[in-house]
Formats: C-alpha cells, structure tokens, sequence
C-alpha cells in the first residue's frame, strides 16, 4: 500500500469551482484500492468542514482523507492575500506542527508549493493544468502575469526537484521540452478526464423530453419554445464571459428563439449583471449561480448547445462533461477543445474570438444539432474516460511505491 499527499487548496466535498478541483476529485473517487490519497487542502464550508479537522470523503470505492489547511470562496473571489500564498503559509505550518512523515508520495497542482519540499527525498510530482505560455496573453488573469520571467525561474528550479511533470495540454510539454532540455525526460502529457458516472445522456428519447421539460418550466419557458445555449465555468476574464453576451445578443439577431443560462459564479459576477441589462438580454439570460454536479447534469441534458467563451484554456471539463452527455459544443479555438469538438460532428469552433465569429458557430452548431447530439458527442469523449486516463497516475505512484520498497531493502535485481 502506497500513501499519496495532494497538496492543493481544493475542496472536493463542495461545488467544484474549477476544471482542477474536478480532476482531484476524480482522482479520489477512482482510486484503487492499494493507493490511499490525502488531500491536504482547503474548506468551502467551515461549518461543515472546519479547518485543520480530518474529514473521510466517500466519493468511491474506499474512502480518503481530507485535511482542509485553509478557507476558500465557494464563488472563487479573491481577497487581499492570494490563494495560493494562504496555502503555502498554512501547509509550512501544518508541516511543522505535524509533520508530513506519513506520506511515501507527495503530489502537486501547483509549481508554487514544491518549494516546501524541495529537498525533501519521496517521490513528488506535478500536474500543470495549463500552457503557462499564456502568462503572456493580454486576456490573462494570473498573477503571474505581471512577471512572467520570475515565474519561469522559479518554474525551472522547482522543477529540478520533481520527479515527475505531467502536462495537460500537448504544446506545454513540448515548450517546456525546448525550454528546459535537461528535464525533458520528467515530462509526459495526460488529458483531462470526465466522470462518465455522474455525466450521462439520457437513456431514451421520453428521458430526454422529460429533461428538456423540466428545464424549460424551471427557466419559465414554455415546453417547446426555445433553443437553450448553457455555460458552465467560473466567471472571470480567462473563460470571457462578457465575449459570450455580446454574441449571445448577435446570435439574436439571427434567431429570437434562443435563451442562455449561466452555471457558475466569479470575480466577473456583477459585470455578467450588468451587461446582460446594458444588452437588453433581461429574460433571456437566466443566471443561476454555482450548481451541484447532479443539478448541472440535469441542466446540460436539457439544452441544445453548449458554449464557450474562452481567451485560453487546457482541455475544459465542462465541455468534456457537456459532450458526455449528449450536448454539442460551440466554442472558441482554445486548447485541446479541437481534439473532442469537431465541425459538424460534435459541435462546432468559431474561426475568431470575436462575438460575430462565436455567433456564427452557435448558429451553425443550432442548424446541425439532429446529426451532431447523443451518441457522436459521447463517441467524442471515449479516450476521456477515467478508466483509460487515470492508469497513468496510479501507475507512476506504484513504480515509485515500489522504488521506495526496493531503497528500503537495500536495492533490487541482480
């Protein structure tokens, strides 16, 4: 048995308020049954969940450990003291009081802690949920972005001390392969994945009508009088949701049967508010704010077309969630989205990031939708699947389990 630290302020007993705390939840649930996790990580709820008290998390087969080191706004704003800093400042004291001997593994979602541990022996390795190139995009939201140097030297030398790097987008480990050529042999790719569990289509058309019903009178819509376009992410400037209204309004202008609803919540809340009464979108915008995994499934089996409005992405859960149940895509070119949206097949890639170009992707996307919705999207997600993409993880975890073993009888083989 291998015992395995997450070390993220994340917390998967509350709403996911992101496509990572999505991945370490997947991660949990799917463990087998010779790795236990411990995630050292953040509380939503202090009521529930106070901080610095262990929580047994049952999302799958065996349950795992949760230490939430600091608080986290359940809506993603903000405060004075960035996150991770929080964090970092709480896990150097949690480390000091209790230490971390109990671990054989220690593993990241973020360059920044690694610098806790960076002489420290075990085996650690690193998820880097994004092509850290965008720091140097205008639309980027990262602090980081006011010194990108900085943080590629920091990057550099905390890499140097982690065994592994896996990368989710395919253009960061070949970056970072030419950037940092004496550490290419740490990097590998690994995709995102989606909880095919939880993220279905529905079984039948009745199941589907009956979605589409439901939906429609919670939005207080008549049964059959709107096309529904839903998005699900944080509201903040990487995922652009100002961009979506603005072609929102013009898909309007084309067809007047159309109504949006917003899944989530962000730093971007009250400009969302207030756009959508500068656009005159009152009443077709319903805003719900963030959701349970149960609630947005519901959601997403009932519309007709998902979209996304990024500047920059990975490879997004939420459309990978959208496709696994059925919903084609509409969205911008970013990230790995061209690998599991396909023009005409699953959905469909606006040519530009501009309001008229996403606009026509909708549009085009809404003409398509009798081929492209249920089986092509699931077909889509197939290589996403957590059975065939977390292996990778656990696999790595056993090989360095069982270096640790053979380091501890004296070495193994001849």
């Amino acid at each position: 048995m291998a015992t395995i630290a997450i070390m993220y302020p994340s917390d998967p007993a509350g709403y996911a308020p992101s496509g990572i705390d999505s991945v370490i939840r997947g991660i949990l649930k799917w463990a087998p049954p010779d790795l236990h996790y411990t995630l050292l990580g953040a509380t939503t709820d202090q009521a529930a969940r106070p901080v610095g008290r262990e929580v047994l998390l049952s999302l799958g087969e065996q349950p795992a450990r949760f230490i939430p080191l600091v608080t986290m706004d359940l809506k993603a704003r903000r405060g004075v003291a960035p996150v991770v800093l929080r964090y970092m400042w709480a896990l150097s004291r949690y480390r000091r009081a209790h230490g971390c001997n109990e671990f054989d593994i220690l593993d990241f979602h973020r360059v920044e802690p690694v610098w806790l541990f960076a002489r420290d022996p075990r085996p650690k390795n690193l998820i880097v949920h994004q092509d850290m190139s965008v720091l140097r995009n205008e639309d980027c939201d990262i602090m980081w972005r006011h010194a990108p140097w900085l943080y590629e030297r920091i990057e550099h030398r905390l890499f140097a001390h982690v065994n592994r790097v896996f990368c989710v987008r395919q253009s960061a480990v070949a970056r970072y392969a030419q950037m940092y050529p004496d550490l290419s042999g740490r990097l590998s790719f690994i995709p995102t994945w989606v909880d095919t569990s939880v993220y279905v289509r529905p079984k039948d058309s009745h199941e589907r009508t009956r979605a589409r019903t439901d939906l429609r009178s919670a939005l207080g819509l008549e049964p059959s009088s709107h096309s529904i376009l839903t998005y699900v992410g944080r509201l903040d400037r990487q995922k652009d949701p100002l961009l979506l209204l603005h072609a929102f309004r013009e898909a309007l202008r084309r067809r007047s049967d159309l109504h949006l609803v917003i899944i989530g919540d962000g730093v971007l809340r009250s400009q969302v508010e207030a756009g959508s009464r500068d656009l005159m979108l009152d009443g077709q915008v319903s805003l719900l704010g963030v959701k349970a995994a149960s609630a947005i499934v519901r959601v997403l089996q009932g519309s007709d077309l998902f979209v996304l409005s990024s500047a920059y992405e990975g490879m997004p859960v939420a459309v990978l969630e959208a496709l696994a149940t059925g919903l084609p895509v509409a969205s911008t070119n970013v990230g790995e989205v061209p690998l599991v949206v396909r023009n005409g097949i699953s959905g469909q890639i606006s040519g530009a990031r501009t309001a008229v170009a996403l606009a026509d992707a909708i549009c085009t996307a809404l003409g398509q939708l009798p081929s492209m919705a249920g089986e092509p999207c699931e077909r889509a997600i197939a290589p996403y699947r957590p059975e065939k993409v977390l292996g990778q993880l656990y696999d790595n975890h056993r090989r360095q389990a069982d270096e640790i073993g053979c380091q501890q009888q004296g070495g193994c083989g001849g």
